[in-house]
């Protein structure tokens, strides 16, 4: 049986998201068990997803994925790269993934793989770009564009950027993983409107915020859409920062420049950052007022969001254990594979992360206080007390 991984969000999962799994099916063969390694409660733009991690899981495990797994916390708040490692370093421990596939505007995967053999051995032009005052995404793509332009210009589109940072990770990683390009298909990123019946996420996102949840079914599948209204009915969707944003602001508040080069690194963001926290009263407008051509929106989202999990950018995106979040049709099948070839703990009831190795205790401590301040910005009150990280347990598919 072939085991595939698939990294996402399905922040929420639409239709889009159940092409790719069925694309993946045709491809590798219809009895393929599909691996997901999901963003949690934060996603790689810096910001909280709309629904709270195990209710995206089971949209996820009820629309096809066998086995949803949580990517770690740090790599949800990294770089692409590191976005990328962390949850290629999750399915690669795993030590039965077979295939890892993704979504790209060009699925060239000879092409692909040309532009992240370049983009590796870019690291001198990539760091002059940066100093240059380029962001990262177009520090590589004029490093990798210099030697071949062709290669260069696939990372002028996002998923293509992402795709090229998988197989990236696979070589760093030395990984026997076989990837798989799909094409994408429908919206594109952040696209206003859907395409052939398939949106972006993030258009479905702006739907759920203004209310208007009745006019995201036509563009999820239905177990998915009806996981949204449940969420919406018990008061724990949707989510949207601004829920939090005095608490988000209270805290920065506290910090220095110095103490934010925690969370963002000494290159002069933390400089701006603090500037911004001291001029600016909320949370979206501290974000305007600090991000530039070299310090994108998505990158100072994520400072500010570590700051606020108090998450160091030392802290690496390799996993260090195995979160289940769902397991779908195949998925206890994985699971039993899993356990006698996995290479880190897995935790699947919370209890047992009481008998984990000690040097993991900081790491998991973390992971409940991001569960414990996102919960801050669910919109029912009785639903935001804290100790939720401790009271849930994966959604079976029965």
């Amino acid at each position: 049986m072939n085991i595939c991984g698939i990294v996402a969000e399905y922040n929420p999962f639409h239709a889009g998201h159940a092409h790719h799994l069925a694309e993946t099916r045709r491809i590798l063969g219809e009895d393929t068990a599909i691996v997901c390694a999901m963003s949690g409660n934060y996603v790689q733009r810096g910001d909280l997803a709309v629904l709270e991690k195990y209710t995206r899981a089971e949209a996820a495990a009820r629309c096809g994925a066998d086995l949803v797994l949580e990517t770690p916390l740090s790599a949800c708040l990294w770089s692409a790269a590191g976005f990328a490692r962390g949850a290629v370093s999750l399915l690669k421990a795993l030590g039965c993934v077979t295939h890892l596939s993704f979504g790209a505007e060009q699925a060239d995967l000879p092409l692909l793989r040309r532009a992240a053999r370049l983009a590796g051995a870019s690291a001198g032009a990539l760091r002059r770009g940066l100093a240059a005052g380029l962001p990262y995404a177009a520090a590589m793509q004029q490093a990798v564009c210099a030697v071949d332009p062709t290669a260069g210009a696939l990372l002028a589109a996002p998923n293509n950027t992402l795709a090229v940072e998988y197989l990236c990770a696979l070589d760093a990683l030395d990984s026997a993983i076989e990837p798989v390009a799909v094409a994408r298909k429908g919206s594109a990123h952040d696209s206003d409107a859907p395409t052939d019946g398939l949106p972006s996420a993030s258009y479905l996102r702006r739907l759920i915020a203004a209310g208007q949840t009745a006019e995201c079914r036509p563009l999820m599948p239905a177990a998915s859409y009806a996981v949204l209204a449940r969420a919406m009915q018990d008061g724990t969707a949707p989510v949207v920062r601004g829920a939090v944003d005095q608490a988000l602001v209270a805290h920065l508040r506290r910090l220095t420049a110095d103490e934010l080069t925690r969370y963002c690194g000494s290159d002069g963001l933390q400089n701006r950052l603090a500037d911004a926290i001291r001029d600016n009263v909320t949370f979206a407008a501290i974000c305007a007022a600090a991000q530039t051509r070299r310090y994108p929106l998505a990158r100072v989202r994520r400072a500010l969001l570590r700051a606020w999990l108090d998450l160091p950018q030392s802290v690496p995106p390799d996993a260090a254990y195995v979160r289940v979040l769902a397991v779908g049709a195949r998925g206890r099948a994985v699971l039993r594979r899993m356990k006698q070839r996995c290479a880190l703990p897995v935790i699947i009831k919370p209890v047992t992360e009481k008998r984990l190795p000690a040097a993991l205790a900081p790491a998991l401590r973390r992971d409940a206080l991001a569960d414990d301040l996102y919960a801050l910005a669910y919109p029912a009150p009785a639903r935001r007390t804290g100790g939720g990280h401790f009271r849930q347990t994966p959604y079976c598919v029965k």
